[in-house]
């Protein structure tokens, strides 16, 4: 008698995956710009003005007798014009006393002339004494002019709100590669393991 031989072969299904990475576009990555205004160093920009003395010392000069010329003009002027005045004066009164008393008796006019005129010869001199002022002196202290400049070293940094990037997301598939199957056959008397 013959023998029947079931045979069975079969295979599972397979599942396979596609993958896509997520990729990030950095092109759109907007970097800070920096914008200065330059650099300017800091300068003192400061210096200082010599001490000074003011010397006024005229008057002190003035009253030893060393005069300006303006001085000297004006007082002298001043002086001509009291001798005129005076001189007329004393001329007039003179004038019109020898017009009244000139014919009387025991009156020598001439006499009386010399006199006058030599009576200058042997006045003393008059000595008068004033207190010199001091000379007047100012002195000036050294002053610190000028404005320092701080500088300016600023930066300003410029950003966009948002960076303008592109992403694109990932994906995963899965899919079924082989359907897989199941086989049935029979044989007679052996197995057939090569079918």
């Amino acid at each position: 008698m013959m023998m029947v031989r079931l045979n069975t072969r079969h295979e599972l299904p397979r599942i396979a995956i596609r993958q896509t990475q997520g990729r990030l576009d950095e092109s759109g990555i907007i970097q800070p710009k920096s914008r200065g205004h330059g650099n300017r160093q800091a300068r003192i920009n400061e210096g200082t003005t010599q001490p000074s003395l003011s010397l006024d010392s005229y008057q002190s000069r003035r009253a030893y007798g060393f005069r300006k010329m303006n001085d000297l003009t004006a007082e002298q002027g001043q002086r001509g014009l009291s001798d005129v005045q005076a001189a007329t004066g004393r001329h007039g009164q003179e004038g019109w006393s020898k017009a009244t008393t000139a014919a009387q008796r025991g009156n020598d006019v001439v006499q009386k002339i010399k006199a006058d005129m030599f009576a200058d010869y042997q006045a003393r001199p008059v000595f008068t004494t004033d207190a010199i002022p001091d000379p007047q002196m100012q002195g000036y202290a050294g002053e610190v002019v000028g404005e320092p400049d701080t500088g300016d070293v600023t930066v300003d940094i410029e950003t966009e709100p948002n960076a303008r990037i592109h992403y694109t997301p990932g994906s995963v598939e899965t899919y079924l590669q082989d359907k897989g199957f199941i086989r049935h056959w029979v044989s007679t008397e052996h197995y057939d393991i090569y079918a």
